[in-house]
C-alpha cells in the first residue's frame, strides 16, 4: 500500500505538467480505437479529424505545462522538451494531414492507422523529456515499434511488407545493443543508477578505473542511438524503409522520430556521458563524417525521390550530430533544434508535392518530374525553394541554420569535420539542383489525366513551409533569439 499512495501522490503533483498532456492523447487513442467498429466505411475519414483535434490538444497543453520533473526523477519538463516536443507534434499533425490523398485513393482509411501516430508520438514526447536510462529506453521503443507497423501498414503491397519486416528486425537488434550498453554503464556505477545526471558523476569517478566497461557501454549506447537516426555505418535499414512505406508515413519517419531521437542524443550525450565524453568523441564524429560523405555521394545515383530523400536524411543527420559533439548542452540543442525546424519545413513541403503528383502511389520517380514548371508551375516554385534551401543556397532559412550549426562546431574545435561537411553540401547541390533542372529544362512527360487540384490543408503546408524558408533568414537574428527563449526555456 505505501508504494500505491506514493504512486496517487505523484500522480496528484505531477499531473498538470507531466502527464496531462500524455495522459489526454493515450486516453484519446484508446477510447476512439474501437470506434471502427461503429462507423461505415464511407465514413472513416472522421478519425484523421479526430486525430488531428486530440494531437493538437496534447501539444498545446505540453507547450503550457510549467517546468519541474516527475517520475521519481525520470522525466523532466523545461525548454528542451518543449521545443522538440512541439516539432514532434508539428510533424504529427503533418502527417495526418499528407496521408489523406493516400489513404482516400487506395480505400485504407482506418482509425488504427491513426492511433498508432498518436501512440508513437506520445512515445516522442516521452523520450524527449526523459532523464533516465531506463524511461529513455521504454519512450523509445513505444515510438518504435508503431512505426514498424506504420511502415508495413499497405498490406497488400510486397514492398511496403518488406520495408516493415527489414525496419523491424534491424531496429530489434539495435534495441539489444541499447540495452546492453544501458546495463554496462549501470554496472560501471557500481548498479547505483541511471539516471543521467547522476550517471555522470558516478562515471566520472570510476571511469579511470573501468574505463572499459564505460567504453563499452558508452559505445553500444551510441550504436543505438545512431541507428535511430540513420546514422552511418547504422542507416541500413533507412532507404528500404523510406522506399517501401506510405508516402506520408516516409515524410513522418523523416521528421518526427529524428526530432525526438535527436532531442534525446543531445540529453544523453550533453548530460549523462559528459564526463566522459574522451569515450565517445571519436566514435560519433567517425559516425558523422561518414553519414555526410555516405549520404550525398549515394545520393547522387538515385533516381527515386523517396530514396533520394532517405539518403539526403542521412546526411542532414550527419550535419545535425556537429551540434551533440560541440559538448555545449545548451547551445547545441539550439542549433539542432534551429536546424530541425528548417528541415522539418523543407521534408514537409517536398513530400507533399510528391504526393499531390503521386496518385495511387506511383509517379515518385525524379523522371516524372519533367517538365513539371510547364504543366504545374506553382508545385514547380515550391519544390524547387524546398531543394535550394535542402542544399544550403543563400539566403534561403537552410542557408542560415547550417551556417550556425557549423559556426558552432567550429567554436568547438570541430574545424576538420565542419570542412568535410562544406565539401559535402556542394556534393549535395548536384543532385539537388538536378532535380529543379528535371522540372525546369527537360520536356514535360505525358501523364493520365490531370493533377487535382490542391486542397486547402495543402495549400496551407506548401505556404507556409515556402514563406518559412523564403523569409526566414532575413529574421535571422529574431530567430535565434526566439529559438533560445524556446529551447532554453
Amino acid at each position: 500500500m505505501p508504494f500505491a499512495q506514493s504512486l496517487l501522490e505523484s500522480l496528484t503533483r505531477d499531473l498538470p505538467f507531466l502527464y496531462g498532456p500524455l495522459f489526454l492523447i493515450l486516453a484519446a487513442t484508446l477510447m476512439i480505437w474501437p470506434g471502427d467498429l461503429f462507423v461505415g466505411r464511407n465514413n472513416k475519414r472522421i478519425w484523421s479529424y479526430v486525430a488531428f483535434l486530440v494531437l493538437a490538444g496534447g501539444g498545446t497543453l505540453a507547450l503550457l505545462a510549467p517546468t519541474g520533473t516527475g517520475f521519481s526523477d525520470m522525466f523532466k519538463v523545461d525548454g528542451l522538451t518543449k521545443g522538440f516536443q512541439f516539432l514532434c507534434v508539428v510533424a504529427g499533425l503533418i502527417t495526418i494531414v499528407l496521408s489523406q490523398p493516400q489513404l482516400n485513393a487506395l480505400r485504407e482509411q482506418t482509425v488504427e492507422y491513426y492511433a498508432l501516430i498518436l501512440f508513437s508520438i506520445s512515445g516522442m514526447m516521452l523520450l524527449v523529456g526523459a532523464t533516465d536510462l531506463v524511461s529513455m529506453y521504454f519512450s523509445l521503443e513505444l515510438m518504435a515499434l508503431c512505426i514498424y507497423i506504420l511502415v508495413a501498414y499497405l498490406r497488400t503491397q510486397e514492398r511496403s511488407i518488406e520495408a516493415g519486416l527489414k525496419y523491424f528486425l534491424l531496429g530489434a537488434f539495435s534495441s539489444g545493443i541499447l540495452l546492453y550498453g544501458i546495463s554496462l554503464l549501470f554496472a560501471a556505477t557500481g548498479g547505483t543508477t541511471t539516471n543521467l545526471a547522476k550517471l555522470n558523476e558516478e562515471l566520472a569517478l570510476v571511469s579511470p578505473n573501468g574505463s572499459l566497461m564505460v567504453f563499452a557501454g558508452s559505445l553500444m549506447v551510441l550504436v543505438g542511438f545512431a541507428f535511430k537516426v540513420a546514422g552511418v555505418p547504422f542507416h541500413m535499414w533507412s532507404p528500404d524503409a523510406y522506399e517501401g512505406a506510405p508516402t506520408p508515413i516516409t515524410a513522418f519517419m523523416s521528421m518526427a522520430p529524428k526530432a525526438a531521437a535527436l532531442g534525446a542524443f543531445v540529453r544523453v550525450f550533453g548530460t549523462g556521458l559528459h564526463g566522459v565524453s574522451s569515450e565517445w568523441v571519436l566514435p560519433l564524429s567517425f559516425i558523422a563524417g561518414a553519414s555526410m560523405v555516405l549520404g550525398n555521394v549515394t545520393a547522387l545515383r538515385q533516381q527515386s525521390m523517396k530514396r533520394l530523400l532517405a539518403y539526403s536524411s542521412i546526411a542532414h543527420v550527419g550535419y545535425m550530430l556537429l551540434g551533440v559533439l560541440s559538448g555545449d548542452v545548451q547551445a547545441g540543442a539550439q542549433a539542432i533544434w534551429l536546424y530541425m525546424l528548417t528541415y522539418l519545413a523543407m521534408q514537409s513541403g517536398a513530400f507533399a508535392v510528391i504526393i499531390c503528383l503521386q496518385g495511387k502511389g506511383e509517379g515518385e520517380r525524379i523522371e516524372d518530374l519533367r517538365g513539371l514548371a510547364t504543366r504545374q508551375p506553382v508545385l514547380a516554385f515550391t519544390m524547387m525553394v524546398f531543394m535550394l534551401s535542402l542544399a544550403g543556397i543563400p539566403p534561403l532559412l537552410g542557408f542560415f541554420s547550417k551556417f550556425y550549426l557549423f559556426k558552432l562546431a567550429i567554436e568547438q574545435g570541430f574545424v576538420a569535420l565542419t570542412v568535410l561537411a562544406l565539401l559535402t553540401s556542394a556534393v549535395a547541390a548536384y543532385y539537388y539542383l538536378n532535380v529543379v533542372a528535371t522540372m525546369y529544362f527537360k520536356e514535360p512527360v505525358e501523364v493520365e489525366g490531370e493533377v487535382p487540384p490542391l486542397s486547402t490543408t495543402f495549400t496551407f503546408i506548401l505556404t507556409a513551409s515556402c514563406a518559412l524558408i523564403l523569409v526566414g533568414t532575413f529574421f535571422g537574428p529574431k530567430l535565434l533569439d526566439w529559438t533560445a527563449r524556446i529551447v532554453l526555456g
